[in-house]
């Protein structure tokens, strides 16, 4: 359950939307559940939205309409409980609907808006002096700060950048990252802060395995990026005609695998020798034919624009590998910018990957996230082995030097065993097998290297015997007595319940409580009823401008401080009333019922309240259910989103016959239903959901051997109720004479009734029809479903009384004739109406 409050631009209050459907009425329902509602987080991004949808009733729709304007403020708190201040952006009213749909961000219209020009710094300069040199008059001051020293000499060119746009492109040349914060008191925001992150989010242990958290992962790689080599072209500095470049720049890989040439190009010899075009069985190690990109880039100075290509061939000088991971559950405490570990065990695939962006419905109280920056983790090796390889690998370095050994491959399997010492000689296992009490879980590791030897290491665990049972608390029993001094108990009668005790004596209270074992322990504690004291000295004169309380039923004269507050009755078990004095009058006032804490309410009358409850339970006890007298007990629960009713039914003197009945209204619609006398086998049931009526009756039997007959009603069913006799063609038709089959074509199609058509004939004579001898055919749904176009007999008795029949063809949407129907008797006939039935 989530409440977003919207403001104007001056901070007033304007209206309370609340996912809550328990909500008062007065609070507007809210829902994010759309396809693209609810709150979003970027990490590229930078800014935080939040869309949904208002619903509203007629009487509402002015209300919402100026919550919604755009440029108003909505605050809310998000999952971890921090307050977040937007601004909408754009806002479409439906109050046809009932409807409202609204976009809103955090970074305010300022930042969004507002637009900067061209720049370029005359020295290094902080990033918190780029942000606020661009942001300065946004109202956003720099918050966190993890980089205050890094400094950059940065220029742009474009001059149509919103503020928003600039500063990420400072934190992205920076390598950062940014994110909005917002101090807020009451209903006002009194703090708006950037926070300068190096990497937003955490690693906070999380794993999603596939069949658990994950549906699937899918791999897919693809080299259309992939070079070995980036020559690269920064911007042009102060002064300089030309843009620079890294020719004649001095730099050595301290690493050993990166050569800046002196023409100025990057080169990765490492790739060349697996994506060379002259690679080939007897040239197996190339040096030459690099794939070569040019690409651009802002920097301004050799030093970053030798970062930015180093990166860049980095990330291109293999094929990219992405993974499409489908989410079935996301965790609560996932947010934004986190790193998470992925598990798919079939596959043996174990990636880390980070949540760039993550959307939270806080209606269904879920959240999607699309991941990135994967990354495969190295396997579950023991550490051991992973120096081992690592040592190997730093052996091996250079680029003359033979190949080295490595790690091929690596298996794990398990054994249960009786001894902590001896490795078991049975069959291991892939899976960990169950471990009886008092024995030994061991696994082997074994360790294969690219050179064909292997090295075999053990693991042990025992698993502990069961605990003998504890000691447990029983009972405990307090009891109270009046003595005469502080230190010793008294000896009189113990009583539950708490005497008066009179000044200058003393209250004990003493606690037996008894352990399951059978021993006891008393424990005593003791409390003074004092005296009353000598009158004090006389106080300090008190503030003149202090609110004050009254309790009376006249209303308070004289000198009344601001903000004062007045009871209106006798005594306080008697206010009707609370009012506050606002300077000139007393207006009425309210409680918030926030802060109330009633345990226990009987016997009261409460009149226009608001009762927020996840579930309310009122129980009856024969209860007038009709007019006949018949009487019921039960229960009526409103629980969440359902709304219930449970009970038997029983005679006029209140005597159960053994039926039962449940009626219920929830989201899906509404359901009921009545059981015979023995309480289990439905008698009458009926259910309405989603604009179908479903309704079924007991015919015989009971219990398993019950039959019944079940039916439904739509709103299709009952439009073809509606329009049953609806005429759908009028003329005169013999359905086919002398060459000509003739066809019919009713105004609706035969899938469209309810049963199918009825034919009206007529008799013709001498050309015409006329206009009596009227008989009925009729062609069903069914039929011409199933045997469509298929030649049909339509049995006639013409006026003589003599049998004629009409050949025809039924389709979907007309009727086809045959030549031979005006022969003999069937030509004395002719249709002359086609109707719904």
């Amino acid at each position: 359950m989530a409440d977003f409050y919207f403001t104007d631009r001056k901070y007033n209050q304007l209206g309370i939307a609340s996912t809550d459907e328990l909500a008062s009425s007065s609070v507007i329902a809210i829902d994010d559940i759309g396809g693209q509602e609810g709150d979003y987080q970027s990490v590229d991004g930078g800014y935080r939205s939040y869309s949904a949808t208002l619903h509203f009733s007629p009487d509402q729709s002015a209300q919402v309409k100026e919550m919604a304007k755009v440029g108003n403020f909505v605050l809310f708190k998000g999952r971890a409980g921090e307050s977040v201040w937007t601004t909408i952006l754009s806002s479409e009213h439906d109050p046809l609907a009932g409807t409202n749909t609204f976009v809103a961000e955090d970074a305010s219209i300022d930042l969004i808006n507002g637009t900067v020009g061209d720049y370029a710094a005359s020295s290094a300069m902080t990033i918190a002096q780029y942000i606020e040199l661009f942001a300065g008059n946004s109202g956003f001051v720099v918050g966190y700060n993890e980089i205050p020293d890094l400094t950059r000499t940065l220029k742009w060119d474009s001059d149509d950048s919103s503020i928003l746009t600039r500063i990420l492109s400072v934190a992205k040349q920076f390598g950062v990252e940014l994110s909005f914060r917002f101090e807020v008191r009451g209903l006002s925001v009194i703090g708006k802060y950037i926070d300068i992150r190096k990497r937003i989010g955490g690693n906070k242990g999380i794993y999603l395995r596939v069949d658990t958290d994950l549906n699937k992962i899918v791999t897919t790689s693809d080299i259309a990026d992939l070079c070995t080599a980036i020559a690269g072209t920064g911007g042009t500095p102060e002064g300089s005609d030309t843009p620079i470049t890294l020719k004649g720049y001095q730099w050595v890989d301290p690493n050993g695998r990166y050569i800046l040439g002196g023409d100025g190009v990057l080169r990765d010899p490492v790739a060349l020798r697996t994506w060379s075009r002259l690679l080939s069985n007897t040239n197996t190690n190339p040096v030459d034919a690099h794939i070569t990109r040019n690409k651009t880039y802002e920097a301004t100075t050799q030093a970053t624009l030798l970062q930015s290509v180093l990166s860049d061939l980095e990330k291109f000088n293999h094929p990219a590998v992405n993974y499409e991971v489908n989410i079935a559950k996301l965790p609560d405490t996932v947010n934004i910018g986190d790193t998470v570990y992925l598990v798919d065990e079939d596959e043996q695939l174990f990636l880390s990957a980070r949540v760039l962006e993550l959307t939270y419905s806080y209606s269904n109280e879920s959240g999607t996230a699309t991941l990135g920056d994967y990354l495969i983790q190295a396997s579950q090796v023991s550490a051991e082995y992973r120096a081992l390889a690592e040592t190997l690998a730093k052996q091996n370095k250079g680029q003359d030097g033979k190949d080295g050994i490595g790690i091929q491959s690596s298996i794990v399997t398990y054994q249960a065993g009786s001894s902590g010492v001896s490795a078991p000689t049975g069959t291991w296992s892939d899976a960990v097998p169950n471990v009886a009490a008092n024995q030994y879980l061991w696994s082997r590791t074994i360790i294969t290297m690219t050179d064909g030897s292997t090295s075999t290491t053990y693991s042990v665990g025992k698993m502990g015997a069961n605990g003998a049972d504890g000691i447990g608390l029983k009972s405990s029993a307090v009891t109270y007595q009046i003595g005469t001094n502080g230190t010793t108990a008294p000896s009189g009668t113990w009583s539950s319940t708490i005497p008066p005790a009179s000044q200058g004596t003393y209250l004990w209270s003493r606690t037996v409580t008894l352990y399951t074992d059978g021993t006891q322990n008393t424990s005593y504690s003791v409390a003074y009823q004092g005296t009353n004291g000598a009158k004090g000295d006389k106080g300090d004169p008190g503030s003149q401008n202090v609110p004050m309380t009254y309790v009376q039923t006249e209303a308070p004269t004289g000198t009344i401080v601001t903000n004062s507050l007045w009871w209106v009755g006798a005594t306080m078990s008697s206010v009707t009333a609370l009012k506050r004095w606002n300077g000139s009058s007393w207006i009425p006032e309210s409680i918030a019922q926030a802060v109330l804490n009633i345990i226990e309410l009987n016997a009261v009358t409460i009149n226009s309240a608001i009762i927020n409850s996840p579930k309310i339970n009122v129980p009856f006890s024969h209860a007038v259910i009709n007019e006949s007298g018949i009487l019921s007990s039960g229960n009526l629960t409103l629980n969440g989103t359902s709304y219930s009713i449970d009970g038997s039914i029983e005679d006029a003197n209140g005597k159960a016959n053994g039926q039962k009945y449940h009626t219920e209204l929830n989201p899906d619609g509404m359901s009921s239903y009545i059981t015979q006398t023995d309480g289990t086998t439905r008698l009458h049931t009926s259910r309405i959901s989603m604009g179908v009526l479903e309704l079924s009756d007991l015919i015989s039997g009971l219990g398993d051997n019950a039959t019944y007959n079940t039916s439904s009603l739509d709103a299709e069913k009952i439009y073809q109720l509606n329009n049953v006799s609806n005429p759908l063609w009028k003329g005169v038709s013999l359905l086919g004479w002398s060459g000509d089959a003739q066809s019919v074509t009713p105004s609706k199609k035969i899938t469209d009734c309810l049963n199918g058509w009825k034919l009206v004939w007529g008799e013709y004579s001498n050309g015409t029809f006329s206009g009596t001898g009227i008989r009925e055919t009729e062609i069903s749904k069914t039929s011409v479903l199933k045997y469509p176009g298929a030649g049909r007999i339509l049995s006639i008795m013409n006026y003589g009384n003599a049998n004629c029949s009409k050949y025809v063809y039924a389709y979907a949407d007309h009727i086809d004739g045959n030549t031979k129907n005006s022969d003999g008797a069937a030509g004395g006939v002719v249709l002359v109406g086609v109707y719904e039935y």
